[in-house]
């Protein structure tokens, strides 16, 4: 049977084609059959990107690809129609030119390193639709680890890599009502060290402290922050930020059995109790493993000067979140 069949010419279907994009949950289109139609029947010649059940009801969305829907007049099949169906990659719409829109934004922006906070030069900046999609724009940094691009407006999953370094992944919102440079940390590829810690922060607080608390070969347990920065084999505070932003980072060397426990404190409000200065700072923390896995914590939207982010089984290295806040007004107690 073809689209053409003469016999029963006084029928269609609406739509004939669906476009859309992929996301995470199931969108439902449902066909609209008009004229000379009696029990209609349908099957889907893909049904992993497109099903179709005897209501007529398209189900789709949550597999990339293409399928053709086959709608018959009746039971005997005697009468033919089609409908295309194509689910794509979100970037693909946000780069088409039939979907362009959006005031034109000028970013800029610093590639540091994140034991020494000095310009990564010649570091790629990808700007992606999605987090699989393909690169959108991209620029590169200069010798200095400066960077520049203008993007249409909206949020970007963005990826920068360098030789040496671990490559970093985050969104950015490219918003034509805000401004200020993008800070990039990129942490040095890991040589023989079990982890390293990176946090940042927005403008206020101006002074956030990265503590690491663990054991000792005695059973004791030692703490590494501003104050006391290495810790024989253990750990060592590489960077100490006092003026906002960050990165504040730990690098640890080396694990033995016990529970290692990595907090933030806001010591600018140490004192303040209600606070929630800590909660309002937009701080983030990534933890780079040296199996290759990364975790990325965000600061909850709760009152307290410490944010216990994470704790690291000794034996194992298995990392486990616990992102609690509570107040402490001496640095020294942290983590402890």
């Amino acid at each position: 049977m073809t689209d053409t069949a003469s016999d029963y010419s006084h029928w269609e279907v609406q739509p004939r084609s669906i476009r859309l994009s992929a996301g995470e949950f199931e969108q439902r289109v449902p066909l609209s059959l008009r004229g000379d139609v009696d029990a209609p029947v349908f099957t889907s010649s893909n049904p992993e990107v497109a099903e179709i059940g005897p209501d007529g009801v398209v189900r789709c969305g949550w597999t990339i690809g293409n399928a053709v829907l086959m709608v018959w007049r009746s039971s005997v099949r005697d009468s033919l129609r089609h409908v295309l169906v194509e689910v794509r990659d979100p970037s693909w719409f946000a780069d088409h030119p039939d979907f362009a829109s959006g005031a034109s934004v000028f970013l800029s922006g610093m590639v540091v390193n994140a034991l020494n906070t000095s310009g990564v030069g010649n570091a790629l900046i990808e700007f992606r639709r999605s987090e699989t999609g393909p690169a959108a724009f991209q620029t590169f940094a200069n010798a200095y680890g400066r960077f520049e691009l203008s993007v249409p407006e909206g949020f970007y999953y963005v990826e920068v890599t360098a030789p040496g370094y671990i490559a970093w992944h985050g969104w950015v919102n490219a918003d034509p009502n805000t401004s200020g440079d993008i800070q990039i940390v990129l942490s040095p590829e890991l040589d023989g060290q079990v982890a390293r810690i990176v946090l940042q922060w927005g403008l206020n607080p101006r002074d956030l402290d990265s503590h690491l608390t663990g054991p000792t070969p005695s059973g004791d347990r030692f703490h590494v922050f501003y104050s006391h920065t290495i810790e024989n084999e253990a750990a060592e505070l590489d960077v100490d930020d006092t003026s906002s932003y960050g990165p504040e980072t730990i690098t640890i060397h080396r694990l033995i059995p016990g529970v290692y426990r990595y907090a933030v404190h806001d010591y600018t409000n140490r004192n303040a109790n209600p606070s929630t200065g800590l909660a309002q700072s937009g701080a983030s923390v990534k933890v780079f493993l040296s199996d290759g896995r990364e975790q990325t914590f965000t600061v909850p939207n709760a009152p307290g000067t410490v944010w216990t982010v994470f704790e690291i089984d000794g034996t194992t290295g298995t990392v486990t979140p616990v992102n609690a806040m509570s107040y402490q007004s001496q640095p020294a107690n942290v983590g402890m």
